[in-house]
Parts: C-alpha cells; sequence; structure tokens
C-alpha cells in the first residue's frame, strides 16, 4: 500500500470526527427561540439539568451572576432557561412544563387554594420596592413624606396620602405581591379597597398605561418603577413605610418535585446563597452582567440604578445565617410567617381564595424545610 492511501484513510476518521463536532455545534447555537442550557459555557453529562422559567426582572436575573462564576456548575448544575413573563412562568410551573419558575408569595397562595401544590423553597429577594408612581404634573396631590414633614404621624400620614386618590386608577396586576401590599396599607388606616378602582394589568403593561394616562396610579415591579421616574413621574408612598407589606419572592417549584430531588434542591439552594454572597462582595462585577443580561431582553437599568435597589428596594439573602436571622427568627425583619399569614387573610377577604382552603403554612414555604437539613 502506498504513502498517499495511507494518509487517506488516516484522513477519513478524522473528517468524520471534525464534521461531527461541526454538526453537534450547530445544533447547539440553533435554539430557534426555544429554551437554552446555561452553565458558563460548558456542559457535562455529570451535571443535573433543572428547567427554569425566568421573568425579566433584575432581582431573579442575579441568578446569571452565578452561572457565569461557576456557582451552579461546583454544586452539579445547569440550567435550562425560559424566558418568560412572570404569570407565564407561573403557568408553566402550574402546568409542569418546567421544574421551577420565579414566583411570589402571593402566587404560591392562589395556587394551592386550587388544588395545586407549589411552595416558595427557594428565597431569591425580599421586595420593598413596590409605589404608587404618579403625574404630579397632573395631580396636585401631597407625598407620605410631605404629610410627615407636616408633623402627622406615621398612620395619620399613610391615611391622608391615600385618602386622595379615592376613586382613582390604580393599575397594578393583582396575582402578584404588590396587590396584597396595596391592600395591607389599605387596612393598617381603615380604609376600603372598594373605594379605588383597581384596575388587573400585566406589570409590563404599567408604565405605558399611566404615561397615556389610562391609569391615575401605577404600582408595580422595580423596571417598570425606574422606568416612569425616568419620564418625571413622582412616588406618592411606597412599602417601606410598612414593613410586613414586604413580599417574599424567588423560586417556586411543586412539592412533590422539591420531595423527590431533595439533595439537588439543596444544592440549587446553596448555589444561591453563593450567588448572593458573590454580588455582595464584588458589586462593580455583578452589577454589569445583570445588566447586561437585562438589556438583552429589550430592558434597560443601569449600573447605578442597581446599587440604589440592591438592599434597599430589594433585599437577597447570602447565607444561612442570613435566613435564620431575618426570616425564620420570628424577630427577624421579613419573618415569614406574618408574612404568608397576611397575604392568606387578605385573599380570603377579598374573596380571591376560599376561607379555610389554605391550612399548611410551612408546605407553601418549603425553605424551612431544606434549612433543617
Amino acid at each position: 500500500m502506498n504513502k498517499m492511501k495511507i494518509v487517506e484513510m488516516l484522513m477519513v476518521p478524522i473528517l468524520l470526527i471534525i464534521l461531527a463536532a461541526c454538526g453537534s455545534e450547530a445544533n447547539n447555537d440553533d435554539t430557534g427561540g426555544q429554551a437554552t442550557t446555561e452553565n458558563g459555557g460548558k456542559q457535562s453529562d455529570e451535571l443535573e439539568t433543572i428547567s427554569v422559567a425566568l421573568s425579566p426582572f433584575q432581582d431573579v436575573y442575579s441568578i446569571h451572576v452565578g452561572i457565569e462564576q461557576g456557582f451552579f456548575e461546583e454544586e452539579g448544575i445547569e440550567l435550562e432557561i425560559q424566558e418568560t413573563d412572570w404569570a407565564g412562568g407561573n403557568d408553566l410551573l402550574v402546568g409542569e412544563q418546567v421544574d421551577v419558575a420565579t414566583a411570589g408569595d402571593s402566587d404560591v397562595v392562589l395556587q394551592n387554594s386550587n388544588g395545586v401544590e407549589t411552595t416558595l423553597a427557594f428565597p431569591i429577594f425580599y421586595f420593598a420596592g413596590a409605589g404608587l408612581m404618579y403625574d404630579d404634573d397632573r395631580y396636585d396631590w401631597q407625598t407620605y413624606d410631605q404629610f410627615l414633614e407636616e408633623g402627622l404621624d406615621q398612620e395619620e400620614a399613610m391615611r391622608e396620602t391615600l385618602e386622595q386618590v379615592k376613586g382613582m386608577r390604580i393599575g397594578l396586576n393583582t396575582s402578584v405581591s404588590e396587590y396584597t401590599s396595596f391592600i395591607s396599607m389599605l387596612d393598617y388606616v381603615g380604609l376600603e379597597s372598594d373605594d379605588y378602582e383597581i384596575i388587573d394589568m400585566s406589570q409590563e403593561d404599567l408604565p405605558p398605561a399611566l404615561l397615556s394616562e389610562s391609569i391615575d396610579v401605577m404600582i408595580s415591579g422595580i423596571p417598570q418603577r425606574l422606568a416612569v421616574q425616568k419620564e418625571g413621574y413622582a412616588t406618592l408612598i411606597d412599602q417601606t413605610t410598612l414593613p410586613y407589606t414586604i413580599s417574599h419572592n424567588g423560586f417556586a417549584a411543586h412539592q412533590s418535585w422539591v420531595e423527590n430531588n431533595h439533595d439537588l434542591s439543596l444544592r440549587f439552594l446553596q448555589a444561591i446563597f453563593k450567588t448572593f454572597h458573590y454580588i455582595e462582595e464584588n458589586p462593580n462585577e455583578a452589577f454589569p452582567i445583570i445588566v447586561e443580561r437585562m438589556k438583552d431582553v429589550g430592558t434597560e437599568i443601569t449600573v447605578e440604578e442597581l446599587k440604589d435597589v440592591w438592599n434597599n428596594m430589594e433585599y437577597f439573602p447570602s447565607s444561612k445565617e442570613f435566613y435564620q436571622n431575618e426570616v425564620l427568627d420570628e424577630n427577624g425583619d421579613f419573618y415569614w410567617r406574618d408574612r404568608f399569614e397576611r397575604v392568606v387573610g387578605i385573599m380570603e377577604a377579598e374573596g380571591r381564595v376560599e376561607e379555610g382552603s389554605i391550612t399548611n403554612l410551612e408546605s407553601l414555604h418549603y425553605t424551612v424545610e431544606l434549612l433543617s437539613e
């Protein structure tokens, strides 16, 4: 056999390997708008996959920091992310199309009242950023801070502030925590929700509705609040005035999924704690990652805005100790039982859930069980 023939025979398997690799790479790049697997650029058959319905908000987008820093990979996890809005993520979770989804305390209360056994198993943030946004050129209202400056106490200032907007069109998403936070404010000062025209809208539709004067007041997530602030709109009052209105949010899963994937759930929670610890220690490296990822889905937020939000409007658990001291301890700033009892009570009073349909609060917040491990 001549040398040329030998070379040709050796080249065939090499060429086949190269073609196979190129074909595999092309398949990986062509997501067709479907869910994508992200693991800091690495993939491994040894990693366990968690499918995630992820909403375009700066708080939950923090997991991209953990992905890029390899914290999920360190815990033997790769995340298969499906981009969706908040409500759509909950629909995917209820329909068992994903393992976990961005959700809040109000979401799991509603779902459990309808016989769907979801649980807020993986805490991400405690949301204190909901504010009543309005056009101060259009309405000559006084803000809560202005009433305080006049010498009114907290309760009097809240009541006077909220009295001004009776009969107004209040735009918010009634399936998320901003709704129960607003009702908590009214309850605290003895006002009735029937005195307000509450208009149920998706988070994304709120800023255009406020700018077009289709609603008078907007209560939303932080990206929407920042968007109208940039247009000169003012904050009438926000939920930092009443700590127990602070909502608990993160990733929810079916209770059965957490129980059947107990070790995986513990590792997922550990990766989340690692991520937030890194963000606290390295904000200048971490925040640009979130900003770029938000830009990819069409939401503009700056590093400076994130610095103003982080642990000011939203609070993030960076360790088991934080969670034990602030969430599990009844004297903590974010004691979980007070918040869940209040959400259930409000939804029963408003007719959103049947009275007595929620009896086991611990089942709604499986982190209590996970941290005991």
